[in-house]
């Protein structure tokens, strides 16, 4: 019980730290202009990573679990994921079959790209990935509770990004599973922010050429691109673990709780 309460703790002073930047970029825009467009078209990232900034440096500097700093990873796990977070395996298929959503922008907005890019990688990874990780964990290591923790911060991360029960929330599921994984693996947050931002470049070019794609010769090339993406991405996962890196691996997991 007293595990619970604490995790409770922490997460309401994530959600407090974390939108305080936010909170008061919409008081500021909403006294200078009447209402919050300015600070959600071209901020809300921006200040959502200063929260989560705000919030990493005040749960490294006096929580009472550690958060440590990143692991090195194998510079081919770095190309294979990234490749992975490109491609979705599902994304590009699922554009081309079905053309982009009627919801979605077709014109090139450079401040939402920039946006998508950079302060919504940043964002989204320290605060779903690194901190919620952390704040589950307090120190455990358990196959149970690791699981439990994937499962956790994958639904955080997942459920605003899903469109209903769909192919494209599947492949949303898949990247938010796939990246809790790969960060309790290796403990290496910048593979999940690259893997992220590459997935975002992925969306845009998705939607640009969704409407105008629907060749079969399309579709075989993005399967064959997207399965070499997913078979890279585990045989570097399993050197991640193979040639008596297995041991050491476990024990800097468990290390780094």
């Amino acid at each position: 019980m007293k595990r619970v309460m604490l995790t409770i703790r922490d997460l309401v002073i994530l959600v407090i730290l974390g939108l305080i930047p936010l909170e008061i970029g919409m008081a500021v825009n909403y006294a200078l202009k009447g209402n919050f467009d300015f600070t959600f078209r071209y901020l809300s990232m921006i200040l959502i990573l200063a929260g989560g900034l705000i919030a990493l440096k005040a749960f490294r500097s006096k929580g009472d679990f550690e958060i440590p700093k990143d692991r090195r990873a194998p510079g081919a796990l770095y190309l294979w994921y990234t490749l992975f977070g490109l491609m979705n395996a599902l994304l590009p298929i699922s554009f081309i079959i079905h053309g982009a959503p009627a919801d979605e922008e077709t014109s090139f907005d450079l401040v939402k790209q920039l946006n998508a890019m950079l302060a919504a990688p940043l964002a989204e990874e320290i605060i779903c990935r690194c901190l919620l990780t952390h704040i589950i964990k307090r120190g455990g290591n358990s196959k149970a509770l690791c699981i439990f923790t994937a499962i956790a911060t994958s639904a955080v991360w997942c459920l605003p990004h899903c469109h209903g029960v769909s192919l494209m929330s599947l492949r949303i599921i898949i990247l938010g599973l796939t990246a809790s994984i790969v960060y309790q693996v290796t403990g290496n947050l910048k593979l999940c922010i690259l893997e992220h931002a590459a997935n975002n470049i992925g969306v845009t070019i998705a939607i640009l050429a969704g409407r105008q794609i629907g060749s079969t010769a399309a579709v075989v090339i993005f399967a064959v691109i997207s399965a070499a993406a997913v078979t890279g991405l585990i045989r570097e996962m399993a050197k991640y673990f193979g040639k008596g890196r297995t041991g050491a691996a476990l024990r800097a997991a468990a290390a780094m709780h």
